[in-house]
């Protein structure tokens, strides 16, 4: 038992006051004259005994008509704790896309949110609220309330860890709060994969598992473009079911709001399906693919862009080829050529791919500006002359910390060897090949090379072609000159893959979509100037990202927090330079769950819940107090009852 105010208690002290006078009778006795002696003697014999009897039991009434009165303003109760005890609950709630599963009661975390609502009655308990994109510290039930209400599904995802560590940073740590902690959550395996680490936290923490009724889910995993013609453009959708299924979905194709078609989805007792869409090969389209299933809705819509791309600037210094006239083509590419005497080194910052097409020397000059040009993402190619200078090509390597040419040999080799893992060879060909005729050389240099990978090689091991890393982009460096004097490579087939190549990947091809990611980077290629900069527009909501502007591109680093997915204009100046698409992570389409048993069986602060009403009916329980101050009152009354009675009907 416990006291409100139990300094009251003292006043019990006072009860020996009764006792003394019993004890010491200190009562005043009147005189009365009384003739016959013997008579007073024979009643002072018969009432003696009684008396005393009966002054003890008012004694004892009264005192303890007088304690219970003492007690009851005392105030007490009975309680787990103290009654300065202040209570703090932290909830985690899971509020991924996964929640958007149907349970019993409609959508988990609607569900779960509305149970909460209707148990957060206390007014004694304050709250945090931890979100996978919010967190609310030390607020009322009614601020709880509202915060659940409006709490809305989140791309974002925290591993077990991170709330474990959240969890324990909300706890409030002054000695009189009692933390209690719960974590809600379906415990999807994609974001709980992680052990978890509880040995830093002191007090226990609740876990409860929220289940679909369906495990089942139907989601449109990714889109490529499977063939590309001059009007036509084949569309493929990779659609997946978390089961083996023979079912038929709808799916539609959009540009923007316009309906391009419509088709059905047949899984053929299998868990993936790809369907075809011919659509126009239009400059641009703001594409949408949306399918109908019931289960979960994030996943069942697909943003993706398609636009024409830029043309790429290709300069040639040197040697005038003809050949690169026949690969770098009007349609795709601005292609020019300049004799090295008259070249405007003031364009070089607008190219995307320089070649120095048999330069018997590289002026210091011009080193430098292909250093700076290599820096902000620039592609050169380098095909030697036949009397390079190696002092002037060495100082060139040497710039760019590439290692140097050794010496020139006379030799005639077979180019015998491709790698195709090369990112330069993988989409040249549908298999490795070994039995293509192969192109020679009867001259090349020998080099000694830093960070550099083959691409071509002769059958001596030599490099014929070798790719050097160097800051933002690529050095290509061939071994020998490519005129038809000394190398039939110029008539060979793989002419016009690699220069094409050179070409495409010196910029990252323009993507489809993008998946969000924390921190999403983006290439965009325009001219802005340097002081100007590119802006995101979304339904009305403008942010400027973190940008790194070259000459010729624009690398974005866009913070995925915030982004929903959908179209985004990238803008310079309000003018719209590129819009791109956005989709969620498609991680949370694969409904698989952890076991909560296994997962905690040797956490002992882990205590699993099966249903909220349990956590909250044991959490008021513990906040509980039975008063006792009433019944200490209704004794009090009732043993001044027993005095009167006493003092009635105890006759002496």
């Amino acid at each position: 038992m416990q006291f409100k105010h139990p300094e009251i208690l003292y006043a019990l002290l006072l009860l020996i006051i009764p006792i003394l006078v019993h004890l010491f009778q200190l009562q005043r006795f009147k005189k009365v004259p009384f003739t016959n002696v013997q008579f007073l003697k024979k009643i002072v014999q018969q009432t003696r005994k009684s008396s005393r009897v009966k002054k003890l039991l008012i004694l004892l009434t009264r005192m303890a008509t007088f304690a219970c009165l003492i007690i009851a303003f005392s105030q007490p109760y009975f309680s787990n704790n103290s009654l300065q005890q202040n209570y703090h609950t932290t909830i985690y709630l899971d509020n991924s896309f996964s929640m958007q599963a149907k349970g019993e009661n409609g959508e988990l975390l609607k569900s779960i949110a509305q149970q909460i609502i209707e148990n957060t009655n206390s007014k004694n308990t304050t709250f945090s609220l931890i979100t996978n994109s919010k967190e609310f510290k030390n607020i009322d039930s009614k601020t709880l309330k509202n915060e659940l209400i409006t709490c809305d599904y989140s791309p974002n995802k925290l591993d077990l860890n991170t709330v474990l560590l959240k969890l324990n940073s909300t706890n409030l740590k002054s000695t009189n709060t009692l933390n209690k902690n719960i974590i809600i959550s379906d415990f999807q395996i994609i974001n709980f994969k992680n052990k978890p680490e509880v040995t830093n936290v002191n007090t226990a923490i609740n876990v409860l598992k929220l289940h679909p009724k369906k495990n089942t889910n139907i989601f449109i995993d990714s889109i490529y473009i499977a063939e590309e013609k001059a009007n036509e453009i084949t569309l493929s959708i990779v659609v997946k079911s978390t089961e083996k299924n023979s079912l038929t979905i709808p799916i539609s194709l959009q540009d923007n709001t316009k309906l391009l078609g419509k088709s059905i989805i047949k899984f053929n007792n299998s868990n993936t399906s790809i369907i075809d869409f011919s659509i126009p090969n239009i400059t641009n389209m703001n594409g949408i693919i949306t399918l109908t299933d019931a289960n979960l809705t994030f996943d069942n819509t697909f943003y993706f862009t398609l636009s024409k791309p830029e043309k790429m600037n290709v300069l040639a210094i040197g040697e005038n080829a003809q050949f690169l006239n026949k690969i770098y083509t009007e349609d795709e590419f601005n292609f020019t050529s300049n004799q090295l005497q008259n070249l405007n080194y003031d364009a070089l910052k607008n190219q995307h791919l320089i070649i120095l097409n048999e330069l018997e020397n590289i002026p210091n000059e011009l080193t430098k500006i292909l250093f700076d040009f290599s820096k902000n993402g620039g592609t050169i190619v380098i095909i030697p002359s036949v009397n390079s200078a190696l002092n002037s090509y060495n100082n060139f390597l040497k710039i760019f910390n590439a290692g140097t040419i050794l010496n020139k040999t006379a030799e005639e080799h077979k180019i015998t060897s491709i790698v195709f893992e090369h990112p330069l060879m993988t989409q040249v060909f549908e298999n490795n090949v070994t039995n293509f005729q192969y192109p020679t050389t009867n001259l090349y240099y020998k080099f000694q090379l830093k960070n550099a990978a083959s691409v071509l090689k002769l059958d001596s091991n030599e490099a014929f072609l070798t790719a050097i890393k160097n800051n933002n982009n690529a050095v290509y460096l061939f071994s020998s000159p490519l005129k038809k004097e000394v190398s039939n490579f110029i008539q060979s087939p793989l002419i016009v893959p690699v220069f094409y190549n050179f070409a495409k990947n010196s910029l990252k091809n323009a993507r489809l979509y993008y998946t969000i990611q924390p921190e999403n980077t983006i290439e965009i290629i325009t001219n802005i100037a340097k002081d100007n900069v590119l802006k995101v527009l979304n339904n009305n909501n403008e942010f400027i990202p973190l940008q790194e502007i070259t000459p010729n591109k624009v690398l974005l680093k866009i913070d995925g927090t915030d982004l929903k997915s959908g179209f985004y204009n990238l803008t310079s100046n309000d003018k719209i330079i590129k819009t791109i698409a956005f989709n969620y992570n498609r991680e949370e389409s694969e409904l698989n769950y952890l076991n909560l048993a296994s997962l905690f069986k040797n956490s002992e602060n882990i205590v699993i819940n099966t249903a909220i009403d349990n956590f909250f009916t044991e959490m008021y329980n513990e906040q509980k107090i039975n008063w006792l101050f009433k019944w200490f009152l209704a004794f009090s009354v009732l043993f001044l009852l027993i005095e009167m009675l006493l003092l009635k009907y105890f006759k002496i």
